[in-house]
């Protein structure tokens, strides 16, 4: 289609990559260009797939162009009239580039069924003779915990979540970015997409502008008023309380307060004294302009939308008792556990051979108490707790054996010092001050109580975790294992590597840059001579040819990650 398509959908595939894992999902997504010839255009391919390997071909489009034409003459925009002559002379295009996007999705639907796939299509740009669309594909299962709500719009019913704002934001960046000259040719040119942390406030605040309140419309950026009010102090306390979005005389809302005179967000300290008196019982009341009072709002679950602010730089967005976005520091997230309880049970379980499901839900359950706390804290889980504990009586307070509950996590922890336990929930010591020498792991970035973590965990002979909070309220857990993985892709895909070509070693590379830390010696070796191989012969005019870099062992790597 164009001479840089490669190197445009490989950057669109590591934007998607970014933003997904920048709001908390940690998936590779698949990108696509799928170009279909424009009408008229003789000296081009009817349609043209990138990468063109053995997964897509143009048989999954079978009679496209047809399909196309069929699909815009029984367009129902084909009827719509509008008051001025230029649109109703782009008409006819909008139409077309809409009937492009959705008989390419209708055909990828098709042919991926049964994949466990999720495919997202943008709407086509025009370059050199093609209506490029460009494809996200992602697995199913990320998508279940954030379900969409639905919602009205110009007569239509739609659906919003977070996650879908952020996939739509990167593909419309896609759009215009194949707009600029010689897309994919560098990474600043007027041709490129943008940063993930830009595309990723866009899509928040595209998402805060969903009309959740009946009959009104969000005109203003309610993403940055909810920023700017959770960065306010207020006498030097923060704002801690909810806001409800809600039509003022809502027959649901029984006032406490009502104010005569609406005070608008662009008050914004006016708005920060008035949720002082906020709490998650009784709530501030406002639309998409103005606060309306005080209130109190029977059966919560039931109600939508609302604000709760947690924390000074810290709030979420949700609906009833369900969480639709969470944001630090200006920064929106999807709301989903720090780690999940799966990887954290295997952690335990890989460390701590013989846990038994009772401890690893008590352990689980002091994690989480450690997220809600509104300060620093730190646990060690180690073998040695109990001996540990005796040796350093002197450095903490050395307490007769109990089981740590959340309760007693939340009393011991306001105090200095880390709490040691044992792998069966047991405590043995509080307020402990750990030694231990510095290793490379320790990093001047981080502060001393995660520092003196890394070193106490690194220098034990017995098997040890920290679970830390920090007083950011960044969690870490020391050390945080790699997920297991099946053994059988990564020796096919070196298997493959060692077989392709310049033309279609790309998908066996790609594989193993997602394995690297998996890789053996002799697996790497092997890749690495591929790759020497393939980059062997001298370039054509014209062509761009990037291996990527090599592959070395992982030092930390062992057969016990590998699943057979």
């Amino acid at each position: 289609m164009w001479g840089y398509q490669r190197h445009f959908r490989v950057s669109l595939r590591l934007r998607a990559e970014q933003v997904l894992k920048r709001i908390g999902l940690d998936v590779e997504p698949v990108a696509l260009l799928i170009g279909v010839r424009r009408d008229g255009v003789e000296d081009q391919h009817p349609l043209c797939i990138e990468p063109d390997d053995e997964r897509w071909s143009p048989v999954m489009f079978p009679d496209i162009h047809a399909k196309i034409e069929q699909a815009w003459r029984a367009h129902p925009d084909q009827h719509l009239v509008y008051g001025d002559e230029q649109s109703m002379n782009d008409k006819p295009e909008h139409i077309r580039r809409a009937c492009i996007s959705s008989e390419v999705k209708a055909a990828l639907d098709i042919a991926e069924a049964g994949r466990g796939l999720r495919i997202f299509c943008s709407t086509p740009t025009l370059v050199e003779g093609h209506y490029v669309v460009c494809v996200l594909q992602l697995p199913e299962a990320p998508f279940e915990p954030f379900p969409p709500f639905p919602y009205t719009w110009m007569g239509e019913q739609q659906e919003a979540s977070f996650l879908l704002r952020c996939i739509r934001a990167v593909l419309a960046d896609a759009e215009r970015a194949l707009t600029g000259p010689d897309p994919g040719r560098s990474a600043s040119g007027s041709g490129e997409m943008r940063p993930a942390d830009e595309l990723i406030r866009e899509a928040a605040e595209s998402f805060l502008r969903v009309p959740v309140i009946p009959g009104e419309f969000a005109h203003s950026d309610m993403f940055r008023a909810f920023n700017q009010l959770s960065q306010l102090m207020y006498e030097g306390t923060k704002g801690l309380g909810r806001l409800v979005l809600a039509k003022p005389n809502d027959p649901a809302i029984d006032y406490v307060l009502r104010l005569q005179k609406a005070v608008p967000f662009s008050q914004t300290r006016w708005v920060r004294k008035l949720l002082q008196m906020a709490t998650r019982e009784t709530v501030l009341v406002a639309n998409y302009q103005s606060i309306w009072g005080l209130a109190r709002v029977p059966n919560f679950a039931t109600q939508p939308f609302c604000v709760d602010f947690l924390d000074q730089h810290e709030w979420e967005f949700r609906r009833g008792e369900q969480l639709l976005l969470r944001t630090r520091f200006g920064e929106p997230r999807l709301p989903q556990e720090v780690i999940a309880t799966e990887r954290f049970a295997e952690n335990l379980q890989r460390l701590f051979p013989g846990i038994t499901d009772a401890a690893i839900a008590s352990h689980r359950a002091v994690l989480d108490q450690m997220g809600e706390q509104d300060h620093g804290s730190m646990v060690i889980i180690a073998d040695d707790a109990a001996s540990e504990a005796a040796r350093l009586d002197l450095q903490g307070t050395h307490i007769e054996p109990v089981a740590l509950t959340p309760e007693l996590m939340a009393r011991a922890s306001r105090i200095d010092g880390t709490i040691l336990v044992d792998p069966a929930g047991i405590c043995h010591a509080i307020g402990v001050i750990l030694d231990g020498q510095a290793n490379a792991e320790c990093t001047p970035s981080r502060g001393a109580r995660y520092n003196s973590a890394v070193r106490y965990v690194g220098n034990g002979s017995v098997a040890r975790m920290a679970l830390v909070v920090s007083e950011d309220r960044t969690l870490d857990i020391i050390p945080l294992l790699r997920p297991r993985v099946r053994r059988q892709p990564i020796v096919d895909a070196v298997e493959a590597l060692t077989r392709a070509t310049v033309d279609n070693f790309h998908a066996p590379r790609n594989t193993l840059d997602k394995y690297r830390f998996y890789l053996s010696l002799v697996q790497c070796n092997a890749a690495n001579a591929a790759l020497d191989r393939i980059d062997a012969p001298p370039l054509q005019v014209g062509e761009i040819r990037y291996t990527g870099p090599r592959f070395s062992p992982d030092p930390h790597m062992d057969d016990s990650y590998l699943i057979d």
